[in-house]
Formats: structure tokens, sequence, C-alpha cells
């Protein structure tokens, strides 16, 4: 069976477990005699093999506050590990990313709380989230949770950041909770459709995102509410396509595609010189993929796809029409001959006819009708960065050849 065999692939030796073990003994030695505990998927028991973060939570009485977790307790994780390898992060406050043995450890500041709904920032139900689970999901259920994970990273909807706008491995943990395995998730998510509603407690607060599955530790928060319509779908289909035709393909997609150019395609790269965190650098992309394409199609552009790809330092968003040529020149359409607005419409055009269905029509001049640039003038990062564009002519460029395509390769 498909399941079983990449079960082998992604669950964890003793001998994985025995070298996640030594790293964290290392950062337990640094962290000692703080009020620190491991969390995330290998305290849990979810985790991938080859392909886990550890997540050491430090915590401080809540009476400190928020301020307190930015400054003092950050300052004192990085006297701590200072000779280490490790890099700052950002989230809604900062933490640091310790790498040993080319395994990462997050070291995450939080403050201690009575109950996850009595949380003052997001980490703080991050050990009520790990009881809940280890509560409910015995060996089977972690196995599931595994397979459920690979497969939404193999389909590419996993990752609760503002980059994917997927489904988090908390998210993944209560889908096999709630459901039962697996199987029954694939199931009942190809029959989805929007608003869904999946409760293992009742909410306290009315939500407005497609997909709801209230937090049984916080019922006022919507676990699910970064996901986005169109990962929702993507899963439904995934899920309705793999039940009909089970596939190693869906967890493991080819890495090798091959596209052909399809009208024009401007690349546009970015080199960041910045550091800034990946949520507000990827809110500012997606922000400038809006406006390219709405800039566009207002010049008069026929767009057919605008994506962006990459990470804090380098970025390529993509643009696809159906042709860069425009003319300088269009047809400005204008209103009946009865209508009340002719005076304005005469008086503020030239070259006026009217057509042979008694509407008046003028000739007008683009403002602008170089794509490359109009794509270049609606990029709102605010970070400092250098950009270089080209007009595709080839490419053995996987992720380019991947937009090209477009269709998943577990699809068709």
């Amino acid at each position: 069976m498909i399941e079983e065999e990449v079960l082998k692939i992604i669950k964890p030796t003793e001998e994985d477990k025995k070298g996640i073990e030594k790293v964290l003994e290392i950062i337990r030695e640094r962290l000692n005699k703080l009020d620190f505990e491991v969390e995330g998927s290998f305290r849990k028991g979810t985790w991938l093999r080859q392909d886990t973060d550890i997540d050491v939570f430090v915590f401080y009485p809540k009476d400190v506050g928020k301020e307190y977790l930015e400054r003092n307790a950050l300052n004192d994780i990085i006297n701590r590990i200072k000779d280490l390898d490790y890099t700052l992060a950002y989230a809604e406050h900062p933490y640091v990313i310790v790498n040993i043995n080319n395994v990462e450890v997050d070291i995450v500041p939080a403050l201690r709380v009575e109950s996850g709904d009595k949380a003052i920032t997001a980490v703080d139900r991050t050990p009520f989230h790990t009881k809940y689970v280890t509560s409910h999901l015995d060996e089977r259920g972690k196995d599931e949770v595994r397979l459920l994970k690979r497969f939404m990273k193999g389909i590419g909807v996993y990752g609760a950041e503002l980059k994917v706008q997927g489904f988090s491995g908390y998210a993944t943990e209560l889908l096999i909770i709630y459901y039962g395995n697996f199987r029954k998730v694939l199931e009942e998510a190809s029959k989805w459709k929007h608003p869904i509603k999946i409760e293992l407690t009742k909410p306290m607060k009315i939500f407005s995102e497609p997909l709801i599955i209230p937090d049984p530790v916080d019922p006022k928060r919507n676990v699910t509410a970064a996901v986005s319509l169109k990962n929702i779908a993507t899963f439904s289909i995934a899920a309705k396509y793999y039940l009909k035709n089970p596939s190693i393909e869906f967890f493991f997609p080819s890495k090798k595609v091959e596209e052909k150019v399809k009208g024009d395609v401007l690349i546009l790269r970015l080199n960041l010189d910045e550091k800034s965190s990946e949520d507000i650098v990827w809110g500012q992309i997606k922000r400038s993929v809006n406006k390219i394409e709405r800039a566009l199609k207002q010049y008069g552009f026929r767009v057919i796809d605008v994506q962006a790809w990459g990470d804090t330092n380098n970025i390529t968003i993509a643009v696809q029409l159906e042709s860069k040529n425009i003319g300088q020149y269009y047809l400005n359409i204008g209103p009946q001959y009865y209508s009340q607005t002719i005076e304005d419409f005469i008086q503020k055009n030239d070259n006026i006819w009217v057509g042979e269905d008694g509407r008046l029509y003028s000739i007008k001049e683009r403002k602008e009708y170089d794509a490359e640039t109009i794509a270049k003038k609606n990029i709102v990062l605010k970070v400092k960065y250098n950009i270089e564009s080209y007009w595709l002519q080839n490419t053995e460029d996987q992720q380019i050849m991947k937009f090209l395509k477009k269709t998943p390769t577990w699809l068709k």
C-alpha cells in the first residue's frame, strides 16, 4: 500500500531520535535554571524524518509583559548561546534560531499563562497545544499525522506562514484527531464546500474564514484562519484524485518539469539588501503581485498569471501576458447620444465620432504601454533591493518551468 511505503520513508528511526536528543542536550545545558520546555512536532511525536525543526520555549512570568520578552529575555537567551551558530528571526516578537549539526533549534521566549485562552502572545498557547495533541493521539494516530503532513507538503499546501497561507502542523494534528485517520481526512476533504466547520470544541466567537477549526485550547481563535481558499481548494481536489488513483507522486512530486513558453513572460528577480521578517517581506510581495496584476489589466494588457516565489534574500516575480505588445492608442467608448454626459465627453476628448450604435467614441493615447515599466512601478517592497528583469526566451529553471506548466504533477 502507498501509505505504508511512504511511512517507511518519513517515519524517524531510533537513531534519528538520538541525534535530535544530542542536539537538545547542548541546548538544555545552555538554558540551565531557566523555565523551558521542548515543544512542537518533536515533543508531540509527529515529526518527519530529516525534516524537523526543534522548538524550545523559554517561559517567563506573565506579569513581566510582552516588552520584557523582546528585550531582556531575548538578550538573556543570546548571551547563553552566543558562541553557537545562531541568527535572529522575527514573528510576533524576536526569537533565536540555533544551528547545531545541521539541525535547527528555534528558541522562543514566551509568557507562562494559566490556560490557552489567557495567552498574551501567540506562542503562549503552545504548551497547551502540545498537551492536547499528546493526550488525543496514540502511536498510530501520530503516523497518520505524518502521512497527512507529507501529503500536504507534496501538494504545496503545508505551512501557515504568509508566504504559503497553508495548513500548520497543529491543524494537521487536529484534522487527524477529528476524523480519525489519513484516509478519512481525504474522504471528507474531497467533499468540502466552504465555509467548512470542523468543531472539536464550540467556538466562542463568529469566524468568517472559509475553513474554521476553533482551537480546543482557545475557542476564540480559528486555527485555520491563515489558510487561503486556493490552498483549501487544492487540498480538496488532491484528496479526490488521490482516492481515485493513489500514487507516491502526491507525497513526493517529480522534480523535473518541462514546458514551453506560452505568451510573453516577464521575469523580475529581486535581491534584497536588508534583513527583515519573512511575514513582513511576503506581505509586501503579495501586495506587489496584486498591484502588478491590477495595473497591467487597467492599462489594457491581458494577464494570464502573476506569481512569486523565493526566500527573504532572493525573490522572483513572474508575469505571464497574452502579449507584451499593446498599442499606443486605444478605442475609448463613450456615452449614448441622448446621455446628459455627452458634453463632458466631447470637451475632454479628441477624435470624436458617433458610431452606428448611436454611442460616442474617441481615440485615446495610453499613459503607459510598457509592461515592464508598469510591473516595476508597482512593486511595494519597503526594504532595499536590486532588480534584474528580462523577457523569457527559454529556461531550465525548474521554478519557472512549474510556473509555465501550472498543472501539478499529481493532477495530470
